[in-house]
């Protein structure tokens, strides 16, 4: 675990993130305007693939910042980086060099997925995972602010001005329509073609961003797709929800890519460490399937917080991008009120829709847009050293 300050690194950092407009440029060796074989284009997929996993150094926190902004399923238990903080007291300055982070790092897998949509020899399918990946992150930079520049595989390195979020959500649209109409499908039995982006993926998350848009009724036409196609269940027991994954990328304990089950666990207690909300918890009832991602039986020993151990301590937590219960809880939203009834009598609950999607969704990265359908209206600045190269980009 790397525990460096950023306070400290900040006194060494400049913020580079942005001194040619958008410091972008691909890091990958091979040439992409030259023929290259399949297997050198599925390389430049797994490159994309580890950016959306792991950003930078502070990755972890990334993949969190939307939780954290949202505030409401997290209870900190310390905030050792007082740039964890600002996220969460929603005061972070322009200045901040996490932010940097965030901006500059999410654009390199951009940069990475528009890469191989410049290779002459890469197949349709291929460069339907590149604008998978490219729809992922762009939808990430969305959550955490809104409208930003659109970069696609034509973009010429020169100053470009943010888009409005509408525009975003429908470029991230566009790009899940290709990736449903061109990758493959997922095995309805092997589970390792669920850790790269499918057919499945790409609906399933068209069907969170066409929610996102306005769009209820595209949203539930896509889940009930999905529910439909018996390749997914919700499984008995949430700690081992196999059957339910659509899509994940798997954590690697060599590159310690998956810290935020850490973060969220007693073990961090003397860094920065969120545990799980008591109102959150409090929605639980009393034989709710999903008590056992909590560990309410430990409270009394880690100073009567609760902790998720949805994912695991150890720093390989897979990331969870799209399970089928989301879809359930879409469909119900779009009308299919039996999707809710089956989903409630999976899990034993009876909550609100509202209620539901927070615990079933509870830090797989959804929160903060579900608030923000609810009218919360704080968006990140975009990093002083962006505004400054680019004379389009203002906060």
């Amino acid at each position: 675990m790397k525990k460096i300050s950023i306070l400290l690194l900040a006194l060494g950092l400049t913020l580079s993130s942005c001194d040619n407009a958008l410091d972008i440029k691909s890091e990958i060796a091979l040439d992409a305007n030259s023929p290259l074989s399949s297997d050198d284009v599925d390389k430049l997929l797994i490159g994309s693939y580890s950016v959306v996993m792991n950003p930078n150094t502070y990755g972890y926190f990334a993949i969190m910042a939307s939780e954290i902004m949202a505030r409401d399923n997290y209870d900190p238990v310390k905030f050792q980086f007082f740039q964890i903080q600002y996220l969460y007291d929603h005061a972070t300055p322009p200045g901040d060099v996490m932010l940097s982070y965030f901006y500059k790092d999410f654009y390199k897998a951009i940069s990475r997925a528009n890469t191989i949509l410049k290779v002459p020899t890469a197949s349709n399918a291929q460069k339907g995972k590149a604008r998978y990946v490219r729809a992922l992150t762009y939808l990430r930079l969305y959550d955490l602010y809104e409208g930003v520049p659109l970069v696609d595989e034509n973009y010429d390195f020169n100053p470009i001005k943010a888009s409005s979020p509408k525009e975003v959500l429908n470029f991230i649209i566009n790009d899940l329509k290709y990736a449903k109409d061109n990758v493959e499908s997922a095995s309805a039995t092997d589970i390792k073609t669920r850790l790269k982006p499918t057919k499945e993926a790409a609906m399933a998350l068209l069907a969170r961003v066409y929610r996102m848009n306005g769009d209820i009724a595209s949203a539930g036409a896509e889940a009930e797709a999905l529910i439909k196609s018996g390749k997914f269940s919700i499984s008995a027991n949430p700690k081992n929800n196999d059957s339910e994954v659509i899509y994940k990328l798997a954590g690697n304990l060599a590159e310690g890519n998956g810290v935020w089950g850490w973060i969220m666990s007693y073990d961090a207690n003397t860094w920065n460490c969120f545990a799980a909300s008591k109102n959150l918890v409090a929605l639980l009832g009393p034989t709710d399937t999903r008590k056992s991602l909590f560990d309410i039986a430990e409270a009394p020993s880690t100073g009567n917080f609760i902790f998720s151990n949805k994912y695991t301590r150890a720093e390989d937590s897979d990331l969870l991008i799209s399970r089928i219960p989301e879809m359930y809880l879409i469909s119900a939203e779009a009308g299919n009120t039996n999707r809710l009834t089956e989903f409630q009598a999976a899990r034993k609950s009876s909550l609100s829709l509202d209620d539901e999607r927070r615990v079933e969704l509870s830090f797989e990265w959804v929160r903060w847009s579900d608030l923000k359908l609810k009218g919360e209206k704080y968006k990140l600045p975009f990093p002083q050293g962006a505004v400054d190269a680019n004379e389009f980009l203002t906060n």
